[in-house]
């Protein structure tokens, strides 16, 4: 693991997290919780915590091609309960979610331009 690309990808993850849109804020504890390579390129996972008591939540930072610190735009959390058994394939359903979006975006796109 790159420690300085980890530590982008917990400053992606947080400034994700502050969008108005997301938690509107940033996360009052965060960790990160393990990193993985999928379709060639790393992801960091990380779990959160909106409140002081709170449960941990799950997020994904990524991906990431070798030591870039820009991450694709693979950034996301569905605010879904942490869970260390399932976490990597809980953020490998979110990159497949964000995915398929935007390939049905493209094919929308390629159907009005003909």
């Amino acid at each position: 693991m790159n420690a300085e690309q980890a530590a982008a990808a917990k400053e992606n993850m947080i400034e994700w997290l502050a969008d108005p849109h997301e938690l509107g804020k940033n996360p009052r504890r965060i960790a990160h919780a393990g990193d993985f390579v999928y379709n060639g390129i790393r992801y960091y996972i990380f779990k959160y915590k909106r409140g002081f008591f709170g449960k941990w939540l799950v997020g994904v930072s990524g991906g990431y091609e070798g030591d870039e610190l820009e991450p694709c735009g693979h950034t996301f959390s569905e605010m879904q309960e942490y869970d260390p058994e399932t976490a990597r394939a809980d953020c490998v359903a979110m990159i497949e979610m964000i995915m398929n979006y935007w390939k049905q975006r493209a094919a929308e796109y390629e159907k009005r331009r003909r």
